[in-house]
């Protein structure tokens, strides 16, 4: 009898290891306006694997496992992170532009709703980023994960946060990619939710990873654009090439702060963005732009005191790579 209970308490564990993981994560697809209902190949359900390891958001890797019944033209690419504490989540919807060169960030608080026939209410909190000239409006999703033989999908509504009028459908797709959600927001949701982040379990307490990537390019500079996607409290960065100081005391903010970083002559150059010091709240976050005259890269930054960003970038009309 004993031997039987302690199997089923493990099967029991590993099953909600096993649902945390599926939760926790990014996910890859489409939010559509109307009744069109998004659909992936019921023959094959694929994980969508990232194009790059390096932390870059604007990927367009998940198109090719969607189908749509109805016009493709109502219907958004996006990226959804979510960081699972307890039974409670945080989330951050992160649309997109055709090309994406566009996007539109928001943030989520998540709380189960076992009664209901969509399993998971993402209650709209904020909006983090907007890059496009309309107005961004808060929206609510509804939603369920799904699971089958070939994985998992996320499906469901967004609707109307007052009036829960529906507006259209989703569905997400799990993707091979790290969460970029601000640090500050995970420590102020923690904080509302009367959660200590040293009673969760170690798979659920939130770890960001640092952007490493690498870029090649026939630019001779790199123009950028960053953002506050987090909270307004007084966050700092420098701005490095090479080892010299390009820019110094940012303070991101909700306004774009430009920057421009001339490309040495040498074959391979080294940028990185520092955090010099954080703000009120553990942790600092920002969402950076980064323009080359035949590439544009949006990436967020998630980072403590004294950690940075980096990128190694090789010059291709260099003089020592002619």
């Amino acid at each position: 009898m004993r031997i039987s209970l302690f199997f089923i308490c493990t099967i029991w564990l590993l099953t909600q290891s096993v649902s945390a993981q599926q939760k926790t994560g990014v996910w890859r697809g489409v939010v559509v306006f109307g009744l069109s209902q998004p659909y992936f190949n019921s023959n094959s359900l694929p994980s969508i694997q990232n194009e790059t390891r390096f932390g870059r958001l604007n990927l367009n890797n998940a198109s090719s496992a969607l189908y749509l019944n109805g016009s493709p033209e109502r219907a958004t690419k996006a990226r959804l992170d979510i960081v699972e504490a307890d039974e409670r989540m945080l989330a951050q919807l992160t649309s997109y532009s055709d090309d994406y060169k566009l996007a539109t960030m928001y943030q989520f608080y998540v709380r189960p709703t076992p009664k209901e026939f969509y399993k998971y209410h993402l209650q709209a909190k904020s909006v983090l980023v907007n890059e496009t000239i309309r107005k961004a409006d808060l929206f609510d999703l509804r939603g369920s994960f799904i699971h089958t033989d070939s994985g998992t999908v996320f499906r469901g509504i967004w609707e109307d946060p007052f009036g829960r009028k529906k507006f259209g459908n989703f569905v997400f797709v799990v993707s091979d990619e790290p969460v970029a959600i601000n640090p500050e927001l995970w420590y102020g949701f923690l904080k509302k939710n009367h959660i200590e982040e040293t009673s969760l379990l170690p798979q659920r307490q939130f770890k960001p990873e640092p952007i490493f990537d690498t870029i090649l390019t026939e630019a001779p500079a790199i123009y950028g654009n960053l953002v506050d996607n987090g909270l307004i409290d007084q966050d700092t960065l420098s701005i490095w090439l090479n080892g010299r100081l390009i820019e110094d005391n940012i303070v991101p903010g909700k306004k774009p702060f430009h920057f421009r970083v001339n490309l040495g002559e040498q074959e391979w150059n080294y940028l990185s963005i520092r955090c010099k010091n954080e703000g009120k709240e553990k942790g600092t976050g920002v969402h950076l732009n980064l323009q080359l005259q035949d590439l544009q890269m949006k990436y967020n930054l998630a980072l403590y005191q004294y950690e940075q960003a980096e990128w190694v970038i090789l010059r291709k009309n260099s003089v020592k790579s002619k």
